[in-house]
């Protein structure tokens, strides 16, 4: 009986190191989407779909084309229901969201504000924050009850920190710029950043070599899919830019 139970364990234990799952993460920044286009693109996201691979879908920047009330923005974000959001153009009025709110390093009473977001999968975790500029304050008239911690350095060191301890690959979602970037993560253990400023910038390994970050408009006709493999114990990605019309 012991020997059965001892090959079991065994097998157990090479089933998992031989183990794979995988993990698609769409990545749809400054999309900027007319009002009248809100059906159509819930119709496209719903059919991003893989029988095999679990879809995450991620929203940030400015959802939509013009400057809109909150209202209008609050119903995009509550038709799209995306798993992920962190959006510039929603400015913490209109308070009836079906979704929490991704900010680090905004809080508020009255709205639903997430500081993290962890993604489970079978075989790893991937953990999840977003840093907004401190300009965001001061450039938009937003509501009072929406306070920001303006040391993005410390926010980003103890969000990196906790998600390093419970995942096992951090992301963070940056609204400032990439030389900020670059300087935020140069001693933090985050495996991916994704850009939401305005700008399209290259997509290259930082300068502490461990981090790789990536930038797509998705206004200009197409979203990031970031593709997560775990295989024998260890996670490799792999990022490509994916066509979508939302038009």
């Amino acid at each position: 009986m012991k020997k059965v139970i001892l090959f079991i364990f065994i097998v157990l234990i090479f089933s998992s190191l031989t183990a794979e799952d995988y993990l698609d993460i769409n990545f749809f920044i400054e999309p900027r989407f007319e009002h009248d286009q809100i059906n159509m693109v819930n119709f496209l996201i719903k059919n991003i779909r893989n029988d095999s691979i679990r879809q995450v879908n991620v929203f940030a920047g400015r959802l939509l084309a013009e400057p809109q009330s909150d209202s209008l923005t609050a119903f995009f974000i509550n038709t799209i229901r995306p798993e992920i959001i962190s959006p510039v153009d929603y400015f913490f009025y209109e308070k009836e969201l079906k979704s929490d709110l991704l900010i680090s390093n905004i809080v508020s009473d009255s709205i639903l504000i997430i500081k993290n977001k962890i993604v489970k999968c079978d075989s790893f975790k991937v953990g999840v924050f977003a840093i907004y500029t401190p300009d965001f304050m001061v450039r938009n008239n937003i509501a009072d009850h929406a306070k920001m911690n303006t040391d993005i350095f410390k926010i980003a060191k103890e969000q990196a920190e906790y998600l390093a301890n419970k995942t096992d690959y951090v992301i963070m979602l940056s609204n400032v710029s990439k030389y900020i970037d670059n300087n935020i993560v140069k001693n933090l253990m985050v495996d991916a950043v994704v850009s939401f400023d305005y700008q399209k910038k290259r997509n290259e390994l930082l300068s502490n070599r461990s981090t790789n970050f990536y930038s797509i408009l998705t206004k200009n006709g197409k979203y990031g899919k970031l593709r997560l493999e775990y295989h024998n114990g260890k996670i490799q990605d792999r990022w490509e830019e994916v066509e979508f019309d939302g038009k």
